[in-house]
């Protein structure tokens, strides 16, 4: 999934709805960085203050051509969708 898809997603999601989290798993995502390939990559850290959904995608709307990743047990795997629970957008 690339950062543009992900943008028209959480931009196209019912306005009704607040204080969405954007999650991997259970634990919310706390850092979002570039890495050495130019690709974006989702982590959540242990004790890190999660990152609002606004400053998510103001990061994804400056760099939308770039491909989404997430970190899980210390390996880089890519993004093929998300899903709604709650009030979690979960990767």
């Amino acid at each position: 999934m690339q950062a543009k898809e992900l943008v028209t997603i959480l931009a196209t999601m019912p306005q009704k709805k607040e204080h969405y989290q954007l999650y991997l798993g259970e634990q919310p995502v706390t850092n979002l960085k570039i890495d050495a390939a130019e690709d974006f990559v989702f982590s959540a850290e242990n004790r890190q203050p999660a990152l609002t959904l606004q400053t998510i995608l103001v990061l994804l709307m400056t760099n939308k051509s770039r491909e989404l990743y997430y970190l899980k047990d210390n390996q880089k795997r890519k993004v093929y969708g998300i899903k709604e629970k709650d009030k979690k957008i979960i990767l």
